[in-house]
């Protein structure tokens, strides 16, 4: 059933869909959709917390390839390759404007926030190590700039007279976002 979501919400986008919709996809009664997971904004968040799970996973992956440290050019190159995917973007905004939305993106967080503090350790040892405030202002910018990036590059680049498509534009916006941000980190204004 999540997998005949996801199709359709990709296609259609989520407020193209509807629990018969998707029990039609699958071919299963309404009823049975609707016992699994009551709601269709129930369902949407079952699919938007898999997607979750997949970049959560994505982000763990780069840590475990840079030896658990971090670095904020790697990671922010996995976050703009998860939000390179437009079917994702449209559902985490479709979920950020319903009230239930608001707690799926945010699990897991804090957990990423103690890996990013684990390994933060290894390369910023002791004076130099920022506080878990900092941390967290840098994450909470991180996704800030990034989700809004996703969001409004092509009408903002069009607008600046850039071609939206051109690939150097997004690669220049990470490669500076990446810069900020371990700037910030360590203690930089």
């Amino acid at each position: 059933m999540l997998d005949a979501a996801t199709d359709l919400i990709a296609r259609y986008g989520p407020n193209g869909v509807g629990l018969r919709r998707v029990a039609d996809a699958v071919g299963v009664t309404h009823g049975l959709v609707t016992h699994y997971f009551g709601t269709y904004d129930a369902l949407v968040q079952a699919v938007l917390r898999r997607e979750n799970e997949r970049q959560r996973e994505r982000m763990r992956e780069r840590m475990r390839a840079d030896q658990g440290v971090p670095y904020s050019e790697g990671m922010t190159r996995v976050l703009f390759e998860t939000l390179a995917d437009e079917r994702y973007v449209r559902l985490w905004a479709w979920s950020m404007l319903h009230t239930e939305g608001a707690g799926t993106v945010s699990e897991g967080l804090s957990g990423f926030v103690d890996a990013m503090e684990a390994g933060i350790r290894i390369v910023l040892p002791g004076e130099r190590m920022p506080d878990r405030a900092r941390i967290e202002a840098v994450v909470l910018l991180g996704l800030s700039a990034s989700y809004g990036f996703a969001l409004g590059k092509r009408s903002w680049l069009a607008g600046l007279g850039h071609d939206p498509a051109e690939p150097a534009h997004e690669a220049a916006f990470r490669t500076a976002l990446a810069s900020m941000l371990a700037r910030h980190l360590e203690g930089g204004s």
